[in-house]
């Protein structure tokens, strides 16, 4: 049980006599955010850590190849990452921008880059001999602008897919491109996505590109990283017990195990007159080893011979793993 001071007390009275709030009195109010059931745990805090290193590994792949495409300074930082409903995020995407629907292997899904208006002309006047943006008085693209973007697009996305490799393999395919989000719906409006928006300075110019991740394209691979998680602390965790069981699994694993002489080489004419009774004479010394092969690749070095009338050999030598 919680005593009052004295000064507390006069306090409380004080407020209480003048009608004032006598939350002022002790303080203020914590800043609070609404909770949103409909993107509850979608994604975890764990999921946002992952995809922010990938993406500040991205931001350093973009900046080099822009700046090797383009010819002047480029900066890019993430600007945002935030979660989302897609009707919100539909909502935010200005017209007409280049949006690509992107296809994500191997996990099946999809997710959307948009590429603001103004750094489209800015683009695509550097990359046609210009120094500045184009004056783009709201007009739509063209499809020789739009063919240049395309091209440009799949180099980004070759260093998203590089971004993501340290930790697991992704292979983007870029499926079309679209001018206007009503042509890009890729989810259900209340569907839950992760927006990451990044700025992107060319010279003096400074604009902007979005990323569109829906849950049900990430869930996947938040799957393969929580798996490989368990994988890993298990085996920090588990210690020489951890090996143990590993070994006693694995120990029961069925491998082809088969021993071969040197080859010999023959030619087609020598082979098709063969008989019953011949005898092929091998390019394999008596004395030599032959090779034992463990799922056709070379283990052991080992003699040949029989043991309870049948052939047998005995291991000599363990073929290193640089030799082979």
């Amino acid at each position: 049980m919680n005593v009052l001071s004295q000064q507390e007390i006069d306090e409380l009275m004080r407020s209480l006599t003048s009608g004032e709030d006598s939350n002022d009195s002790w303080g203020k109010k914590e800043a609070y955010k609404k909770y949103d059931f409909r993107t509850a745990n979608r994604f975890t805090k764990d999921h946002i850590r992952t995809i922010g290193g990938v993406y500040k590994t991205f931001d350093h792949l973009l900046s080099n190849y822009m700046v090797g495409l383009l010819r002047t300074s480029c900066e890019v930082e993430v600007l945002s990452h935030e979660e989302m409903s897609f009707m919100e995020y539909f909502n935010s995407v200005p017209s007409p921008s280049v949006i690509s629907v992107v296809k994500v292997a191997p996990t099946g899904g999809t997710l959307l880059l948009d590429i603001s208006k103004d750094l489209v002309f800015s683009i695509v006047s550097r990359v046609l001999g210009g120094t500045e943006s184009v004056q783009s008085d709201n007009r739509q693209f063209t499809d020789i602008e739009l063919m240049i973007m395309e091209r440009i697009i799949w180099q980004i996305l070759a260093c998203y897919d590089e971004a993501w490799g340290k930790i697991i393999t992704l292979s983007t395919r870029l499926e079309r491109t679209e001018t206007g989000m009503q042509f890009a719906q890729i989810v259900d409006n209340n569907e839950a996505v992760f927006v990451v928006t990044l700025n992107i300075q060319l010279g003096a110019e400074q604009s902007v590109i979005s990323f569109c991740l829906p849950r049900q394209t990430m869930a996947p691979i938040f799957k393969k990283l929580n798996m490989q998680d368990t994988i890993t602390v298990a085996t920090e965790k588990g210690g020489e017990a951890y090996r143990d069981e590993l070994r006693e699994v694995l120990g029961h694993a069925d491998v082809e195990v088969s021993a071969r002489f040197n080859p010999t080489i023959a030619t087609t004419e020598d082979v098709l007159r063969l008989q019953v009774g011949d005898v092929i004479k091998l390019d394999h010394e008596l004395n030599k080893p032959i090779t034992v092969m463990l799922q056709n690749r070379p283990k052991f070095k080992a003699s040949y011979g029989s043991l309870r009338n049948r052939y047998a050999v005995k291991i000599q030598e363990i073929i290193g793993e640089e030799t082979t």
